[in-house]
């Protein structure tokens, strides 16, 4: 499989692999499965402190006192030819998630106004919504909150214009082209239109977070 790929310096000791511009399913995909890759053999190196993903990057962070930028492009571009000229093999089993949802009314505040603007019934906002298959392009920006890519053009809604001061734990909500569920309460600007009783982080699980990164999810209407 040919695809690009370029390696920055990004401030004293962190890398950026650069793997596309734009949040792309497949790229999201190659992204995930080479930090697999990577973190069998770096993720023990003492000069390695960090590796993780966004959508269309792995950022790495590292000791510049135990090795130079250089030095540690060099090692990781070898590592990365290397993986994608054996992508397609190099695919791991995808996991699907099923989250069920109680949509509208009281659980879901928005869909009102969604439906509305968007001159869509509610109830066909929520057949959409359950009819997509979503990956999870990556975990942030607390614990267990997953971004999900495949959200249907036709229900795309811009974020709030004034962010509420406490969105409750479950809330499944849309964002522009994004649709995500907040694991716990927390202040927060995308549109609510349902809730899930499913707990997306426990400290007393392991691994703690229900979800992970590049798995398949789909909405269940309750």
């Amino acid at each position: 499989m040919k695809k690009d790929f370029v390696i920055n310096f990004h401030g004293d000791s962190t890398l950026v692999i650069k793997l596309g511009e734009y949040i792309d399913i497949k790229t999201n995909e190659i992204v995930h499965n080479l930090i697999e890759n990577l973190e069998k053999d770096i993720i023990y190196q003492d000069y390695i402190e960090d590796i993780y993903p966004t959508y269309n990057n792995i950022v790495i962070d590292y000791d510049n006192l135990l090795i130079d930028f250089e030095t540690l492009k060099i090692n990781i571009s070898k590592n990365i030819v290397n993986y994608l000229k054996n992508y397609d093999n190099n695919l791991s089993e995808e996991k699907t998630i099923e989250i069920p949802v109680k949509y509208g009314g009281e659980n879901g505040p928005d869909l009102k106004n969604m439906s509305d603007k968007l001159k869509i019934s509610e109830e066909k906002i929520i057949e959409i919504h359950t009819e997509s298959i979503y990956k999870i392009f990556m975990i942030g920006f607390m614990p267990g909150f997953p971004y999900l890519g495949g959200l249907d053009k036709r229900i795309s809604f811009p974020r709030l214009s004034t962010p509420r001061t406490t969105v409750l734990q479950g809330s499944v909500g849309i964002a522009g082209m994004q649709t995500g569920i907040y694991p716990f309460a927390s202040p927060g600007g995308w549109n609510i239109i349902g809730r899930t009783h499913k707990k997306l982080f426990n400290t007393e699980n392991d691994p703690p977070a229900l979800l992970s990164s590049f798995s398949i999810l789909k909405f269940i209407r309750e």
